[in-house]
Order: structure tokens, then C-alpha cells, then sequence
């Protein structure tokens, strides 16, 4: 008798702004709920959001969540997805336009990768307060098998700073290419880096941890080295200061000084308080919220093909940013700025509204 496939929670999300929002999107959870695929289903209540990042005159979302229990695979719930998005009309025109229903694969389980088609965990949905304020309602203990954090957990994260990104990865020039449009486009403020940086690898040592031990291991004493990535660093001391051969912020780039409230970019990732125990409602404003891993694709090199494959493993949240496409990357960088703070605002009581 062959065993059991195991049981994965999933979360997916809802969204419809086109035509009759209602009751398209009750009936995509009535039919995601009818599969045989689908266990012990739970929605969120219905939340209203305005429109981010697409064409102008575009009508409100409509925005939920459901979480349920699975033994079938991401691509197998996917498809699921796919089918009721085409037979309730979803038409697929460009990025970001207005649509009549949207489901998503947002987690699965402690799954991290997919294919062309599907990457789990959903790539951006970290900024998105759109869906991490629904899954509060059903699934606010899951957590991002990546980094660790509870949904509850970054959706309160997202909401105690400034929203900001430190973008890392691709290299120096277009990460500065995508700083200086930010600002003049969108009116964003941006930092600079001040030195070469260093991708992959050493981000995920000094965000896991690994980089302080690896530099007590190469020096001595006040003895401070000078091979040491300068893009990234251990935790802050409670004065402020630095351990001894700890790049400081001034030594990374230009030194991060915002208003409250101020939205930024920085082209390189400050020091991050990450120690055992991270402080996930610190609401130091100088503080990226989120860590925008970038990489440059191409047809050839599009993620996640096996030599592309992303690390992971640090403990600050990521959000992750594939670029072929530098207006398309402007924007989807200034629309995560956007998600991190758009309002959310529940239109239902209960978490009945497909029934």
C-alpha cells in the first residue's frame, strides 16, 4: 500500500477590478473550494484596494485570500487556478492592467522554486499589503519558508517603517540606473552606493548570520580586514555603533536619513538588525523594509532555471525582482513602494461573501 502524499498548506490570492467584481470573484472561490484538490478551504473577508501600478482609469480591486490544505502539487494547483481564470473570462493583455478575476499561488508549503510558469513563493507578494492584510484573517501564522517570518509578522514589519527597498544583485550601474529614474520619474528618495558591492553570496552570510563568524575567524584582536564584502553587515550594537571591522553605513553609501513616512531606494543594503532574535516592529526609518534581490534576465538566464536559481536562506524579508526591462522595472519598483502602504479596507463583515 503506497503512503500518503503529504499535506501542504496553501495560500492564493483573489482579485477582480473589471466588470461585476462581486460576483466573479464568489464565484472563482466557489469553484476553487469545489475541487476535489482543495481541504479544509477558509476566505478571508473581501478588502477594496485602489489600483497600483497599471494604465490610468482603472476601477478598485476587489482583494482576498483563502487558505486551504493539499497533497497535490503547486503546478497541479496552479492549473486549477488557470482553469477558472479562463472560464470566468480572464484575458491576458499586458502587466498590470485591469482584470475581471486573478488568482495567484502565493505559498506552498515549505516549497521555494517552480519553473517558468510558476515560482513559489509568489516573487513579490512581500510588498503587498493587499494580500498579506487578508491573510491575516485565515492565515496570519503561515509562515515564509525562506526567511521565516510569520504573514502576520511582515505585514506588521511592512507597516512599522518608511517603505523602502535596498536593492542587491544585477550590478552597480543598473541598480544606480534604477535609483536615478526612481527619483527623477517618480520623485522618490534614493542613496547611493560609495563602493563597488558584491552580490549573492556574501548578502545571504551577513543576513543569515554567517558573516560576523566568518570575520571573527579571519582576524584578531582590533585587527580589521580588509577583504571583507562592504555591501552588507551584521547587527547594529545597542549605541549605534558597529563591531570592530563591520562596514558602517557611511562606508556602504550615502547615509540614510529620512523623514517619517518618506518612501527610498537604496542602491546598496545598510546594516540590518539581524541578530537570534530579529526585531520584526523595529520602525527605524533608516531601515529597508524589504532586501530587492535582483537579477538581469534574459532568454537564456530567466529564473529559475537550474544554473540561475536564486539563494536563499538569509532572514530579512526579500522581494524579488527579475529585470529585462528597465521602464518595466522603474515601475514595478515604485508600485511595490506603493503596495507597502496602499490602503486596504475590508467590505465585508464576515468571510461568508462566496457562499
Amino acid at each position: 500500500m503506497s503512503p500518503k502524499p503529504p499535506r501542504a498548506q496553501c495560500l492564493v490570492s483573489f482579485g477582480s477590478n473589471l466588470g461585476d467584481r462581486d460576483t466573479v470573484i464568489a464565484e472563482a472561490a466557489r469553484r476553487v473550494t469545489a475541487s476535489p484538490m482543495v481541504e479544509d478551504f477558509a476566505a478571508s473577508r473581501l478588502f477594496e484596494t485602489p489600483p497600483i501600478g497599471g494604465p490610468s482609469g482603472q476601477e478598485p480591486f476587489l482583494n482576498a485570500v483563502a487558505a486551504f490544505e493539499t497533497t497535490h502539487s503547486a503546478r497541479d494547483i496552479l492549473e486549477l487556478l488557470q482553469t477558472v481564470e479562463n472560464d470566468l473570462g480572464r484575458q491576458r493583455r499586458r502587466r498590470w492592467d485591469a482584470r475581471s478575476i486573478d488568482l495567484d499561488v502565493v505559498l506552498h508549503g515549505n516549497l521555494v522554486g517552480g519553473s517558468a510558469a510558476l515560482i513559489v513563493p509568489h516573487p513579490r507578494y512581500t510588498a503587498r499589503q493587499f494580500v498579506l492584510q487578508p491573510a491575516c484573517d485565515v492565515a496570519a501564522h503561515y509562515r515564509d519558508p525562506r526567511f521565516g517570518w510569520s504573514l502576520g509578522e511582515l505585514s506588521e514589519h511592512l507597516s512599522s517603517g518608511n517603505a523602502s527597498l535596498a536593492l542587491v544583485g544585477g550590478d552597480d550601474s543598473t541598480r544606480q540606473q534604477l535609483c536615478d529614474r526612481l527619483s527623477a520619474e517618480h520623485g522618490i528618495r534614493t542613496f547611493a552606493a560609495t563602493q563597488p558591492t558584491q552580490s549573492g553570496v556574501a548578502l545571504d552570510e551577513a543576513m543569515s548570520g554567517r558573516w560576523a563568524k566568518k570575520h571573527r575567524a579571519s582576524t584578531s584582536h582590533d585587527e580589521t580586514s580588509h577583504d571583507q564584502p562592504h555591501h552588507a553587515a551584521p547587527p547594529r550594537q545597542p549605541d549605534g555603533a558597529t563591531p570592530t571591522g563591520q562596514p558602517s553605513s557611511a562606508e556602504l553609501g550615502e547615509p540614510i536619513i529620512v523623514r517619517s513616512d518618506e518612501p527610498w531606494v537604496s542602491a546598496y543594503v545598510p546594516p540590518l538588525p539581524l541578530g537570534p532574535h530579529v526585531e520584526k516592529t523595529n520602525r527605524d526609518a533608516s531601515i529597508p523594509r524589504l532586501v530587492a534581490r535582483m537579477q538581469w534576465a534574459t532568454a537564456d538566464t530567466r529564473w529559475p532555471a537550474p544554473h540561475q536559481m536564486w539563494p536563499s536562506g538569509g532572514r530579512w524579508p526579500e522581494y524579488r525582482l527579475e529585470v529585462d526591462n528597465l521602464d518595466w522595472a522603474v515601475t514595478e519598483i515604485a508600485s511595490a513602494l506603493v503596495s507597502m502602504r496602499c490602503p486596504v479596507r475590508p467590505v465585508t463583515e464576515n468571510q461568508a461573501w462566496w457562499q
